[in-house]
């Protein structure tokens, strides 16, 4: 090295990037992903348009996990393990869990880590009111558009109802699809004076239309995103979580479990897989993962709400 460098100096400095680097990992919202809707008011909902479409292998949507918290002035983004497979050890659902066993200060804190529910998909983007603002126009064009479950259940009334249901048309970008048109407006103030997005009025169009000619669509499809290959690029990374939990003084509350896990899965690699009562594994999992949080102490912000504070670092 250099006789104008100092090696020690520079070593520190490398470490301070590293460290740097990983902190802003999970607050970046990919280009691809469609920016999370806005929502109106009570009185006018803002209206957004588009087609939902299958990714290139032909998987239509997907659920996934994730856990989504402050620290100190950033968000930090996670996606869940239980994503991939439920049964996957989870180091902050581990923590949510031991938290939600102590007392009611320890209950809220464990609201903050909680594990929460997304869904995403390919979504072919008609009408973005927000386009009339911004130079960067996104109508015409595919992004992953990843949505709340109220969103979710109007998409598997369809699927599911074999009788009335529009079935595989709500996926289709030729003639025969429909388009579905998001209406974000607000609900009333709580007692606690909080306001949430509604998505009541969301629905599919009543007329079905092709989104171009053939050639158009070929090319739309050809630029659908591969929804598996965009959940593994976003894995946590485990280095980075155990970081965070030590800086937040939680890491000892399941370094313990974390050990068992990682020898567990060893074992299973192995295959010297211990056997378990299904019954029994059930309830465990109910017990110390799947943990209530109603306990009317704590401040909540809807998934949007997160996403939208998100959006805006």
């Amino acid at each position: 090295m250099s006789q104008w460098i100092n090696k020690d100096l520079f070593s520190k400095f490398t470490e301070e990037k590293k460290n740097e680097k990983d902190n802003t990992t999970n607050t970046f919202r990919a280009d691809m992903v469609w920016k999370n809707p806005e929502r109106g008011t009570a009185e006018r909902a803002k209206v957004y348009e588009g087609r939902f479409l299958p990714d290139p292998k032909g998987n239509f949507y997907k659920k996934f996990h994730y856990h989504m918290f402050q620290v100190g002035d950033k968000w930090q983004f996670f996606l869940c393990p239980k994503s991939f497979n439920f049964d996957e050890y989870c180091d902050l659902c581990a923590v949510t869990s031991k938290l939600y066993m102590g007392d009611s200060s320890d209950k809220k804190v464990a609201y903050q880590y909680k594990r929460k529910d997304k869904f995403i998909c390919n979504w072919y983007i008609v009408d973005d009111p927000r386009d009339a603002e911004n130079d960067d126009k996104v109508a015409g064009s595919v992004r992953l558009y990843e949505f709340p479950g109220k969103v979710e259940q109007k998409l598997r009334e369809q699927i599911t109802d074999s009788k009335n249901g529009l079935g595989p048309a709500i996926f289709d970008p030729g003639p025969d699809g429909f388009n579905f048109i998001i209406k974000v407006g607000a609900t009333k103030k709580d007692a606690r004076g909080n306001v949430w997005p509604d998505y009541s009025l969301s629905d599919f169009s009543r007329r079905s239309a092709a989104l171009g000619t053939d050639a158009e669509i070929k090319k739309i499809m050809s630029s659908t995103y591969d929804i598996d290959k965009y959940l593994q690029e976003r894995e946590a990374d485990e280095e980075n979580i155990i970081n965070i939990l030590k800086q937040l003084s939680l890491f000892d509350l399941v370094k313990n479990e974390r050990k068992r896990a990682i020898a567990f899965k060893d074992q299973m690699a192995n295959d010297d897989i211990p056997k378990f009562d299904k019954e029994s594994d059930d309830k465990v999992e109910e017990k110390e993962d799947d943990v209530p949080f109603d306990t009317g102490n704590e401040e909540k912000l809807s998934d949007d709400d997160l996403l939208a504070q998100l959006d805006q670092l």
